[in-house]
């Protein structure tokens, strides 16, 4: 096991810090199982949609763990800023709206 890691790596690409990190996984622990799964689809997302390569510009071999924890971290809060935001925002695209709308639902479901 590795167990040392660069978690200034990890800072630089989510561009958020230790305390937002923790939140994200502390939200993370709440989530229903199918929306946790979501999460990872995202990361995933995020990775084949980084438009200016700023992720890939930034990927080392050496950190796979840590670039891998990052894509993980950035699409756990793009949830929570989905799920946090005003369902009555104009400016929310469709797949805002259905994200909310499931978000929603499956919090429901768990209750």
């Amino acid at each position: 096991m590795k167990f040392k890691y660069d978690m200034e790596y990890v800072l630089k690409i989510t561009g958020l810090s230790k305390e937002n990190i923790s939140e994200l996984l502390e939200y993370f622990d709440e989530l229903p199982l199918v929306a946790k799964l979501e999460a990872f689809y995202i990361s995933k997302l995020i990775e084949e949609e980084d438009e200016f390569a700023f992720l890939q510009h930034h990927f080392d071999k050496q950190k796979i763990g840590e670039y891998g924890f990052s894509l993980f971290i950035l699409a756990v809060n793009r949830l929570y800023c989905l799920e946090t935001k005003d369902a009555a925002d104009k400016n929310l695209s469709s797949y805002m709206l259905n994200t909310i709308a499931k978000m929603k639902m499956l919090r429901n479901q768990d209750e």
